[in-house]
């Protein structure tokens, strides 16, 4: 196991920190566009990169990033240094805000062409470099059609696998720079926020968002429209010690994990411990929380660590059960989860087991 895991690892790696993104203005003609707005706590290097270092200082900014044309469905692949906009997710526009309020401004706009004045804010996980969150929540609007103003916090990873502590420090170090978005979103006009969090970003997003609830008691379910972790890197006691300030939970409150997750295996070994929520196999243990966990484990995506949004059986599943009107996130349609597999309730918690061959016969290719 030792053998495979460290396998994995060079897999995944790149020998230097991943810093660079440059911006090809003429990607914004070949590719489909997203506007991201970014709030980033890293420091900027003297080249006007986005780096790894830890900054006191939350900048602000909005993004225009080219999806390529020619890609699968739920890949992402951003060239690095020399991004071919034909092929590669690639930033065509970069700008900066002066203020806060210029920030908020702009996102308002946004916001209010939205349907249900709805944001969603992204929070990336481990090994991530400046550009990829803005990537990745592009993606996903794109492959699932979210239609909703796109936010997302690039905190300071290292961008790299062996980086994975200095990622943790910078994650907690992150937590009161992603209240302050979360705040201005909310300020900026946003009725509806869907918060969505993977891997180490959702040990950051339960974080913040206790440390909230104690000055602001009921701030979460107020103000979060959902919260959906994908993958979490959390242990499952944590989650619970993380929880307890809720008097009332934002639903829904979703999680999605899978048994198959190879990067949480690696994580478990790295910290010593295997019980992560992202991978729960006994549902006993957060029984009398309001949780709706949906296991992926027989969908099969490289590592398996992000499955809800680069599978791309299980997108198009999704965007079937969205076009015949199901909504299984909310845990109270019951009569539409035999179409994807099977539910189990244990006390307050539930767990939706997705099978593709079943939901594939329902769903995919109509």
């Amino acid at each position: 196991m030792l053998r495979f895991l460290l396998v994995f690892v060079l897999l995944l790696s790149a020998c230097a920190d991943r810093i660079e993104s440059p911006i090809v203005p003429e990607a914004a003609d070949i590719g489909s566009n997203r506007r991201i707005y970014v709030a980033t706590n890293r420091e900027q290097t003297p080249e006007g990169f986005y780096g790894i270092g830890r900054s006191n200082e939350l900048k602000l900014l909005r993004l225009l990033v080219s999806i390529p044309p020619e890609r699968k469905i739920g890949t992402i692949s951003d060239g690095q240094k020399k991004p071919d906009p034909v092929k590669d997710f690639t930033l065509a526009r970069q700008a900066r805000f002066d203020s806060e309020v210029s920030f908020r401004e702009a996102l308002r706009a946004d916001i209010a062409k939205a349907p249900d004045q709805e944001a969603t804010v992204y929070v990336h996980g481990f090994n991530n470099s400046f550009a990829d969150p803005a990537f990745r929540l592009a993606q996903l609007s794109y492959d699932l059609e979210i239609p909703s103003a796109l936010v997302t916090f690039s905190w300071p990873s290292r961008g790299n696998p062996f980086g994975y502590q200095y990622d943790i420090d910078s994650a907690f170090y992150s937590r009161d720079a992603l209240a302050r978005l979360l705040k201005t979103v909310k300020a900026a006009g946003s009725k509806r926020i869907t918060l969505i969090a993977h891997s180490m970003g959702s040990a950051l997003t339960m974080e913040t968002l206790r440390t909230i609830e104690i000055s602001e008691p009921g701030w979460a379910a107020r103000n979060l429209a959902g919260v959906i972790l994908i993958s979490p890197d959390v242990n499952v006691d944590l989650f619970r010690e993380q929880t307890r300030q809720f008097k009332e939970w934002p639903q829904p409150f979703v999680v999605f994990s899978s048994q198959r997750d190879k990067a949480l295996l690696l994580s478990g070994r790295i910290r010593g411990d295997n019980r992560q929520l992202g991978k729960l196999t006994d549902l006993s243990e957060v029984e009398d929380l309001p949780v709706t966990f949906i296991d992926v484990s027989d969908f099969v995506d490289g590592t398996d660590h992000f499955v809800a949004g680069s599978s791309a059986s299980f997108i198009s599943l999704i965007g079937g059960a969205r076009d015949a009107g199901i909504d299984f996130l909310s845990g109270t349609d019951d009569a539409s989860i035999p179409l994807f597999g099977s539910s189990r309730v244990i006390g307050s918690a539930r767990r939706v087991d997705f099978n593709p061959v079943q939901g594939a016969m329902r769903f995919v290719g109509k």
